[in-house]
């Protein structure tokens, strides 16, 4: 039988990028899938955590992953191959990957970034800056200090 949590960190996540993405225009989503606007929020500070992951699934959403198009796995080729005679037309498989190749640094990079920062996100969607985290942790260790003066060992 599987814990409670989980099943319900993968509802959680999914319902905290629904919420996200209800709070975000049309138009923005748009923007989201025609640029890669998640690079240059990743790297801003004042950027809103939801807002990115918002950013970089709109962009990657219907492309086959770009890790995977470099191991040359099946699945992503295939992605390519089902795409539309329209898309094709606009640009080609070959275009279309190698676009997708150049993207694929920073792809790990997002990915690295998301697993750093999901910690330190505020409840407004951002992200602690370093003196607040320093903040946090000097606090803690003041707190398990005191805890460990009022246990006798």
């Amino acid at each position: 039988m599987k814990k409670p949590t989980s099943i319900l960190l993968p509802f959680l996540f999914f319902l905290q990028l629904s919420i996200a993405q209800s709070e975000i225009g049309k138009e923005k989503l748009k923007e989201f899938r025609k640029s890669p606007k998640w690079k240059e929020m990743m790297n801003d500070p004042n950027a809103n955590f939801n807002e990115t992951n918002v950013a970089f699934k709109e962009f990657w959403k219907g492309k086959p992953n770009p890790l995977e198009l470099m191991e040359g796995e099946e699945e992503a080729l295939e992605e390519l191959e089902e795409r539309s005679f329209i898309s094709r037309l606009f640009k080609s498989n070959k275009t279309l990957k190698k676009e997708l190749l150049q993207h694929a640094e920073d792809f790990k990079k997002f990915n690295f970034w998301r697993i750093k920062s999901e910690g330190f996100v505020k409840s407004d969607g951002s992200v602690m800056t370093r003196d607040e985290i320093q903040e946090m942790v000097r606090q803690e260790l003041q707190s398990r200090q005191k805890n460990e003066k009022i246990i006798p060992q």
